[in-house]
């Protein structure tokens, strides 16, 4: 769901509820100061949208329909971090396709899904964005599709009434047999595993969420563990947990290796 009206779906279906592949990647470095194109890899960016931007970012690089957008949100909070989340993903894509950030355009599939323009892409750059709280993620990779989410870990909501509505029988099964300690972990780990796969093939909420299984516990590597019962259709598929702080869980996911993750924070 790499829309920003999945993710806005995403975040609503837990409002609505409540009234390295091998280890979490976390090292959150300065960025360099060229980058890198990045085949082979996949980029993740941390944003903190509750601070300003990194030093050297443009200013007032939104599109007409992005500043329209960002003038409906009611509160300044909100309005505020879109358009921070919004200035960092337009400065990052211009600093990959040596552009300015005003210059870089989008165009939108199915849903809303937004895409680099293709008559800038010639490479197929993609990317794929995700918010809760005041972070933001970004992930950025060459000839691959990507995903990433992340979710400030919330006590409010019924953890078991969203399993039984949004997850497979088998991560149902297997957040059952969790400790109770690591249970809201894990669902929390469950949840932005299914929401980064989802966003990385592009299919969005057409692809049902009972209809595939990743991993449940919080503290073992993630994965795919099955795509509409095929096991060796979810082999394909390579997931990532990220550490961004104790109240978040985040994943990234490709369709390819994630044998290399760079991780950096933008501001």
């Amino acid at each position: 769901m790499s829309s920003t009206n999945d993710q806005d779906e995403a975040d609503a279906r837990i409002d609505r509820a409540s009234g390295r592949t091998e280890a979490n990647l976390g090292d959150w470095s300065k960025a360099p100061s060229t980058l890198s194109w990045p085949t082979g890899w996949i980029d993740v960016w941390k944003v903190r949208l509750d601070e300003p931007q990194s030093a050297g970012s443009e200013v007032n690089v939104l599109s007409l329909d992005e500043e329209a957008r960002g003038s409906r949100f009611h509160f300044e909070k909100d309005r505020d971090y879109f358009i921070r989340c919004r200035s960092a993903l337009r400065c990052l894509l211009a600093n990959y396709l040596a552009l300015t950030a005003s210059e870089t355009r989008f165009e939108y599939g199915t849903g809303g899904k937004p895409r680099l323009a293709s008559d800038q892409n010639p490479r197929a750059l993609e990317f794929n964005v995700s918010h809760s709280g005041n972070i933001a993620l970004i992930a950025v990779g060459a000839e691959r599709r990507v995903g990433v989410d992340v979710e400030k870990i919330r006590l409010d909501v019924d953890t078991d009434a969203l399993a039984e509505r949004f997850f497979s029988v088998h991560e149902r099964a297997g957040l059952r047999a969790l400790p109770d300690h690591v249970r809201v972990a894990g669902f929390f780990a469950c949840w932005t595993r299914k929401e980064a796969f989802l966003k990385a093939t592009g299919d969005g909420l057409s692809f049902p969420l009972a209809d595939f299984s990743v991993s449940t516990h919080p503290d073992l590597p993630p994965q795919v563990e099955e795509i509409r019962e095929d096991i060796e259709a979810s082999k394909k598929w390579s997931l990532g947990d990220l550490s961004v702080g104790d109240d978040y869980r985040a994943t990234v996911a490709s369709d390819t290796s994630l044998s290399v993750v760079n991780t950096y924070a933008w501001n």
